[in-house]
């Protein structure tokens, strides 16, 4: 993050909104000339396929308040959001989305919550403006969230979030490949400094989300390998139990050897057993190791949290 310079930032991440981005600047632009504070926004094209960036760089021409930045290839909504951090100056940095279901002028509630000490503050709303398969998956991302983080159930987590510069700070001094902001916010800050405040959030009048099955399994399996020793647990309780189990598994064919000396084929009941369990047992175990090994290896070689190809600010 640079020094600060102005009062506030705003960072939003930009992927395939030609049709709502320049609504999204003019009406945040709006705000803040009302408020009379000095302000920056920045936009981070996560590579869009549309003619978003030929728009930034319009939009650039006509405000140099607005600082536009363009990745070299798909990051994620989170890592273009890191982008925007180490490139702000402002004393409080907004994030919000490109599409318009977050109302800019709502952007006075979350700077209201925060001047009351938080230093980080999310906008709270109802996630009831998509269809039912997109409202179910947001309603079980945040029951992971909040299971994995231990984040309190009253603590709603969004994309429409302020934070104050040193809790951005510390985020960015958070050096991941795999950034997953709920997690970096946990641990930047006291848990106690971290609030809500209801927000208005509108449907959706342009385009689809982005956020299908296939993002919500991305960002919780990242969250899972690099926030939480939950799968090691696992890992380790499945082998103990199928230890346990194939002892006692052992014990019964023994019990009915004595019993009965012709019980079974000689051998096979318990040979088939032992191999099946613990051969599952060290695939899951592989398997979860090797993706551990994988990130280590991004991380101190070629891991990037984002590249910029152009920017203009």
């Amino acid at each position: 993050m640079e020094q600060a310079s102005v009062d506030y930032s705003v960072v939003i991440p930009v992927y395939n909104s030609e049709r709502t981005i320049g609504d999204v600047v003019s009406r945040t632009e709006g705000v803040f000339k009302k408020l009379g504070y000095s302000y920056e926004i920045l936009l981070v094209d996560d590579c869009s396929k549309d003619r978003s960036w030929e728009i930034l760089k319009k939009i650039h021409q006509n405000n140099p308040r607005i600082r536009i930045f363009h990745l070299i290839r798909n990051f994620g909504q989170h890592n273009a959001i890191i982008c925007g951090f180490n490139n702000c100056q402002g004393k409080f940095i907004v994030t919000m989305d490109d599409d318009l279901q977050h109302p800019p002028e709502e952007i006075l509630k979350l700077l209201s919550r925060i001047g009351e000490g938080f230093s980080v503050v999310y906008g709270q709303y109802p996630p009831e403006n998509e269809n039912f398969v997109q409202n179910l998956l947001s309603r079980i991302y945040q029951k992971i969230i909040k299971k994995i983080l231990d984040i309190p159930d009253s603590l709603f987590i969004s994309s429409f979030v302020i934070y104050r510069s040193e809790t951005v700070k510390n985020i960015t001094n958070i050096k991941s490949s795999y950034p997953f902001l709920p997690a970096m916010a946990i641990k930047s800050a006291p848990i106690n400094k971290i609030s809500n405040i209801a927000v208005e959030h509108h449907k959706r009048t342009v385009g689809s989300s982005n956020y299908g099955i296939i993002r919500y399994l991305k960002y919780s399996l990242n969250l899972l390998i690099n926030y939480s020793s939950w799968p090691l647990f696992f890992v380790a309780l499945m082998g103990s139990v199928i230890s346990i189990l194939s002892v006692c598994y052992g014990g019964w064919i023994l019990f009915q050897k004595l019993l009965d000396p012709n019980y079974g084929i000689m051998g096979w009941n318990s040979l088939m057993v032992a191999v099946t369990f613990l051969g599952g047992a060290q695939l899951m175990a592989i398997g979860i190791i090797g993706e551990y090994l994988r990130r280590i290896l991004a991380e101190t070689s070629y891991g990037q949290q984002y590249v910029i190809s152009e920017m203009e600010s």
